[in-house]
């Protein structure tokens, strides 16, 4: 990848970036989808944009079922939607969320952390927009490690936490975990399925987990995308945590499609 002279762009021989913040996220733009994900190296740097960037944003490209799948591939092997998810009823490896069946997403989560090995991200499709609301806000969780004092580092090195969505649906992880492809230090916790801090008295593990929540929500690491019909936004799930905001009234329809690249590395 070229850097022009403006800081905010990147240009490759397919496509350019423009950074939407400084910590995280970057628009996708030049060429169709057809183009860009007919072409090996257009591929290769779409992969390398994600794990930089965290969350790459398709304005507008109206994908149809095939492209949307097609550009999940880029990133990895898409996969069927987790058993509690709705899968498309033509598409089985296309998941629908809708507000309608009561689909909310409102608490700051990576994707499928109760299980061993989570996906590794996700592509994202607006098909039915609200007027108003809907938006869903990133944050980066390497940036909020790399902000954290030494010391903290040190006390969270070696910790772990038990990620579970119901009973007998868990799984373990550290509270900080390297990124299997880019070698970045992620905090590794998150509101929705982290049950505690393991081996720290409890009053000590709440008060840790919570101020790790707290930081990861600060503004200083977020993208918030405000959605147009037939956005696509993918994001690295290694690498971010995301909130869909409840903030409408009508209905909101989405889908997504998750892939699994490189794996974590197992845990010593």
């Amino acid at each position: 990848m070229t850097l022009t002279t403006d800081p905010a762009t990147i240009t490759t021989d397919a496509f350019t970036l423009t950074r939407l913040t400084g910590t995280l996220g970057a628009r996708v733009e030049g060429g169709t989808l057809d183009d860009l994900l007919g072409d090996g190296q257009a591929r290769a740097d779409l992969r390398s944009a994600l794990h930089e960037h965290g969350v790459l944003v398709f304005k507008r490209a109206h994908p149809t079922h095939e492209q949307h799948l097609a550009l999940a591939s880029a990133f990895g092997s898409p996969e069927p939607p987790h058993a509690q998810n709705v899968p498309h009823p033509h598409h089985p490896e296309i998941c629908v969320f809708d507000s309608a069946e009561g689909y909310t997403a409102d608490k700051w989560h990576a994707d499928e952390t109760f299980s061993d090995q989570p996906s590794s991200g996700a592509v994202l499709r607006m098909v039915q927009r609200p007027s108003f609301g809907g938006d869903t806000v990133w944050t980066n969780v390497g940036a909020a490690y790399d902000r954290l004092s030494n010391g903290m580092k040190d006390l969270l090195a070696k910790r772990r936490a038990m990620h579970e969505i119901r009973p007998g649906v868990s799984a373990m992880h550290p509270v900080i975990r390297t990124h299997p492809d880019t070698g970045r230090r992620v905090i590794y916790v998150n509101e929705i399925f982290v049950r505690g801090i393991q081996n720290l008295p409890d009053g000590e593990g709440e008060a840790i987990l919570g101020f790790l929540l707290h930081h990861i929500q600060s503004p200083d690491f977020q993208y918030r995308h405000g959605w147009d019909e037939g956005d696509l936004v993918a994001w690295d799930n290694h690498l971010t945590q995301h909130y869909a905001a409840s903030d409408y009234t009508e209905r909101r329809v989405v889908h997504r499609v998750g892939f699994r690249g490189t794996p974590f590395p197992v845990a010593s």
